[in-house]
């Protein structure tokens, strides 16, 4: 936590004492974009396009019972006969933005995910599990809220996802994966977000609040938990083309509602409708770099590295040790 205070008085205190950043905010510099994990963090001029691709892993490991940590073997009581020890998340995320006019900007972003997850069992046996295919397709409307005169502005997400990802993912013995190892929701997800940006001379800032609601039932009869998510951020511009962030992350996640009856709850958390959704913390370190000049002109390389700094689940879950998004962007 003291590295965490230190970190943030570094990259935010010169927004109280530096000068304003003369003219509108501006894209055309490295700390132009927010870290690579944040989605939908800023909008185009009339007629730009953007396309990207971010890859994002997440390491799991160790169980939580709430925010205590216990032993898988201590799990293995009563009907319980198998207990997550390990889980990778990879995805693939294809995007792409059009500004319509200069008060809305479209996107939309497909994933491709490759989910592992070992269990263990009685007697030490263990066994492992895997799902991938496309996820969810996302589209969403930017709206320009305000602009000022000295680097800042604010905008709107109205978002929705769109249940293309499987909830059918089975196990190659037959049995249905967990709620965690399926590809998507299942159902439609309103995606609200609101955005505020700041720049002066050499930082800029930025906020996001925002949120998934889920839109009744899937064809299971299940729907995933509402989720509420916050997220700040601030950013040095070291030279024309590099910058470097630090952000900070909050989300809350609810439990499952209804179950998908295919599931045999009792025998493992993956498989609870109670042991899904969590509170989670996370501090990140990101790079940008901006190609402003040349054949890569418009080109943007980025990096970021998140690590929970607290986390409460429900029920009992593996607990999430780091996640890494790497990414590329081009607007023209």
């Amino acid at each position: 936590m003291k590295l965490f205070a230190a970190i943030t008085l570094i990259f935010i205190s010169p927004f109280y004492f530096s000068s304003a950043h003369e003219g509108p905010w501006t894209a055309a510099r490295p700390d132009g974009h927010a870290p690579i994990s944040v989605m939908g963090d800023h909008m185009h001029k009339m007629g730009e396009w953007m396309v990207s691709y971010r890859y994002m892993t997440m390491d799991m490991e160790g169980l939580l019972k709430e925010s205590n940590s216990v032993t898988a073997s201590s799990q293995l009581t009563g009907m319980t006969s198998m207990v997550p020890t390990k889980m990778t998340m990879d995805m693939h995320m294809f995007g792409t933005m059009y500004a319509i006019s200069n008060k809305w900007t479209l996107m939309g972003m497909l994933n491709y995910l490759n989910n592992d997850m070992d269990m263990i069992m009685p007697m030490n046996m263990s066994m492992s599990m895997e799902s991938s295919g496309i996820g969810d397709l996302k589209v969403a409307g930017l709206y320009d809220l305000a602009q000022w005169d000295d680097g800042r502005r604010m905008h709107l997400k109205l978002g929705l996802n769109l249940p293309t990802g499987s909830i059918d993912e089975k196990h190659t013995n037959g049995n249905t994966l967990g709620y965690g190892m399926q590809l998507g929701s299942g159902t439609y997800d309103f995606e609200p977000a609101i955005t505020y940006l700041g720049q002066t001379e050499n930082y800029s800032y930025g906020a996001q609040l925002g949120g998934i609601l889920r839109l009744g039932e899937n064809d299971q009869d299940y729907t995933l938990g509402n989720k509420f998510e916050a997220k700040l951020w601030g950013a040095r511009k070291i030279t024309d083309s590099l910058s470097a962030s630090a952000k900070f992350d909050y989300s809350s996640q609810k439990e499952v509602d209804g179950e998908d009856k295919r599931m045999m709850k009792m025998m493992s958390p993956a498989l609870s409708t109670t042991s899904q959704g969590r509170e989670i913390s996370t501090f990140g370190l990101g790079l940008n770099y901006y190609f402003q000049n040349g054949d890569l002109s418009g080109h943007r390389l980025a990096a970021e590295w998140e690590k929970p700094i607290d986390q409460k689940v429900n029920g009992v879950q593996l607990e999430i040790d780091s996640v890494w998004t790497l990414g590329w962007q081009y607007a023209w």
